[in-house]
């Protein structure tokens, strides 16, 4: 009866905020490295609400819970969700190992009890981990991507943990659920994780998609492609979209181009196509310094690269219209909370096929603005845990760390040089010091840039490091 009832809660909180839900992805860092702090997120989440001729975005996805620097403080981006009423799809970091997945769990457990209903009446979803399955594959290790992911039995295990300890909280009707890139759902490995979720969330980049046909004007078939082979292994559960979005600026993927007109054509094929239909966090709104940079406007409070308008008649202009408020809903948005692949692909075009050792998106985890906890015990407990963006400089590295076997020479590692090569490479490289990193990362590693090489490599060999 207990799992009876929160299915219907849960697909009673799908209905209540399906209209609603559009919105960015949001790091814990800044672009330059730097913690954000409440006034940081309150700025982003405020820009994100007040994008001209897009007024439906108020929805924000996390990756972790727990304020950078700390070793379980709730992160204050959910202070600043309140004061904005933002809702917020919650992460739990998962690759970083059970130390971890507890202080993150406690950091959820420790906003309920300081927060109440102003802070879980604002929670969508949760997701434990991001890209997980992805990074513990083979396809990661035939690219070169050392970084650590876990599988699908450790993911269920912590799963689990996280339904157990929300269960007596106003949490636990909300859907659980994980977020990876859609050739891991569809590889036929990893079903256990579907058994165990409530929602299943997709990264699905066509841009990365280099050994096909992925210039701009397929990305809505290549997308709608990869929601439909999902959808086949989803058992009925409702998918979201996680992360989806075209670069303004960096690296030529095989036909797919970044630049601005190009972002804004993907923009207006497939956010303005699905908006209303299902959940969508678009990646990202800032990403200054990336590269390749996905973000939406050059930097909080600035105007946007392109116009965000949607055209008339389109899904996106019924719920994100000018004017139009973020209560507005969509004559076609499915109360089932799962994707409507159909309409998202073009008139006249055929999905194209993606092979499994494509893997198209970035790795959210290590995106340019995202974290990680670190080690409590460090006496680096207070710096930013990692470096972000595509080539940022070394010394963002903790520098109490150092790689085995080549001391500590990531604390003041240099900018990263350059591009990856191979499929699916991007924008990443080998900073002077990252003499134990490969010279290329490749499909889901692409925003890491080597910055702080060695320094990086040494927290992966940290209980509290991705």
């Amino acid at each position: 009866m207990r799992f009876s009832r929160n299915i219907i809660a849960f697909a009673a909180t799908i209905l209540a905020v399906e209209a609603q839900t559009n919105g960015f992805n949001s790091g814990s860092t800044k672009t330059d490295g730097s913690v954000k702090v409440q006034s940081d997120f309150e700025a982003e989440f405020r820009a994100m609400q007040n994008l001209p001729n897009a007024t439906c975005f108020n929805s924000v996805r996390l990756f972790t819970s727990i304020q950078g620097g700390t070793p379980n403080t709730p992160i204050s981006a959910f202070a600043a969700a309140i004061a904005t009423k933002t809702t917020i799809l919650l992460g739990l970091w998962a690759s970083a190992g059970e130390a971890i997945i507890q202080n993150e769990i406690q950091a959820i457990l420790s906003a309920v009890d300081q927060f109440g209903p102003s802070f879980t009446d604002l929670v969508v979803g949760i997701s434990v981990g991001s890209e997980d399955l992805y990074r513990d594959s083979s396809i990661a290790a035939q690219q070169g991507n050392i970084l650590p992911g876990v599988g699908s039995t450790v993911l269920v295990d912590y799963i689990g943990q996280v339904r157990k300890a929300l269960a007596s909280t106003a949490l636990s009707s909300k859907g659980i659920g994980h977020v990876d890139t859609w050739t891991s759902w569809v590889n036929g490995t990893d079903s256990p994780v579907i058994n165990a979720v409530d929602w299943i969330g997709v990264d699905a980049y066509p841009y990365f998609e280099n050994t096909l046909d992925n210039g701009v004007s397929n990305g809505k078939s290549l997308l709608s492609s990869a929601l439909s082979k999902v959808d086949a292994v989803a058992s009925g559960k409702p998918v979201w979209i996680t992360e989806t979005g075209w670069p303004t600026s960096g690296k030529t993927e095989n036909k797919g181009v970044p630049s601005i007109a190009n972002a804004e054509t993907y923009w207006q094929d497939v956010y303005c196509t699905i908006a209303g239909t299902t959940y969508v966090w678009w990646y990202i709104l800032d990403d200054a310094g990336s590269s390749p940079s996905f973000g939406v406007v050059p930097a909080i409070g600035s105007a946007p690269y392109y116009d965000l308008t949607c055209p008339a008649g389109s899904a996106g202009a019924n719920v994100c219209g000018t004017g139009q408020s973020s209560s507005s809903s969509s004559a076609s948005a499915s109360a089932s909370g799962s994707s409507s692949v159909a309409s998202a692909t073009a008139p006249g075009t055929t999905a194209a096929t993606a092979t499994a050792s494509v893997v198209e998106t970035p790795a959210s985890g290590y995106a340019s603005g995202t974290a990680v906890p670190v080690n409590p015990s460090s006496s680096a407990a207070t710096v930013a845990p990692y470096p972000v963006s595509s080539g940022a400089a070394g010394s963002a590295a903790p520098s109490g760390y150092a790689p085995s076997g080549t001391g500590a020479a990531g604390a003041s590692g240099s900018a990263g040089s350059g591009a990856g090569s191979g499929a699916g490479a991007s924008a990443t490289s080998s900073g002077s010091a990252a003499s134990a990193t490969p010279s290329s990362y490749t499909g889901a590693a692409d925003k890491v840039g080597a910055a702080a090489g060695a320094g990086f490599l040494a927290l992966l060999g940290l209980a509290a490091a991705l």
